[in-house]
């Protein structure tokens, strides 16, 4: 599923946070939206979810799969989420419903979208589960019980089990240690591209960014100052604001100091 961004603008209580971004990922493409924090990456994702706060207004154009998103109403945004587009939060120990186990919080979005049977059901859960690496063991515990990196399998096995086209993956790594990051951004990857489903990877860490999108647009004060084939900016980054989060990375990179094994 396709995004295609045009002036979108997003403002709380008067204050811009977000100013004219336009950009876009095409069917079946991995692309990063990467900036420091405070820069607007994860609004921007809430004016594509239709999850802004209420004291907020958008304006400009958001189509996912040639919906408009921006001013949609609410029937129209909850038939897209959950269905046709899976989301992958920041830090699955607060987005994971604490008195759902496991097998029940992945089974959710299918009870809410699909006609199945429970037999059914409980067999696509299983599926999952084995796709990311959880022991079917799991399925009746509930997330306080799992790590770090565990509950954040859960979150990402509940973001693809309706098998959705697009995922929104926001800062997906942000709460794990840097081996686990490495562990979950790949399974993502594998994952999305198996699918065939297309991914906009929001984050601050370049480092992580090379390892998840080929393309990518860097945000900053709300506005895209940047963008490029990843491997390009990192290698010869051109804007001040790419620069210094390249710099970081490779202070903090994943694979160490060499930008090369990334």
């Amino acid at each position: 599923m396709a995004i295609e961004v045009s002036g979108l603008s997003v403002d709380i209580g008067g204050r811009p946070i977000v100013s004219d971004v336009a950009m876009g990922v095409a069917d079946g493409e991995r692309v990063g939206l990467v900036g420091s924090s405070g820069s607007g990456k994860s609004m921007i994702a809430k004016a594509l979810l239709g999850l802004l706060p209420r004291q907020a207004s958008a304006s400009g154009s958001a189509r996912l799969g040639g919906t408009e998103v921006i001013g949609a109403d609410e029937t129209t945004l909850a038939g897209l989420r959950g269905r046709y587009v899976g989301v992958v939060f920041q830090n699955p120990g607060s987005s994971l419903n604490p008195v759902l186990s496991v097998g029940r919080q992945i089974e959710l979005p299918l009870k809410l979208h699909y006609d199945l049977d429970a037999g059914d059901r409980h067999e696509r859960v299983m599926a999952m589960m084995r796709k990311v690496g959880l022991d079917a063991s799991l399925a009746g515990r509930y997330p306080h019980e799992l790590s770090g990196g565990q509950q954040q399998r859960v979150g990402i096995a509940t973001a693809l089990i309706t098998s959705p086209r697009l995922i929104i993956a926001d800062e997906p790594t942000t709460a794990l240690d840097s081996i686990t990051q490495r562990q979950i951004v790949d399974l993502l990857v594998s994952l999305v591209d198996g699918a065939g489903a297309s991914m906009l990877f929001i984050t601050h860490d370049f480092s992580v960014l090379a390892r998840a999108t080929s393309r990518c647009y860097v945000l900053d004060r709300g506005r895209i100052v940047d963008s490029g084939q990843t491997a390009g900016l990192l290698a010869s980054p051109q804007v001040a604001q790419s620069r210094r989060l390249v710099e970081a990375a490779r202070k903090l990179t994943l694979g160490g100091p060499d930008m090369e094994t990334l």
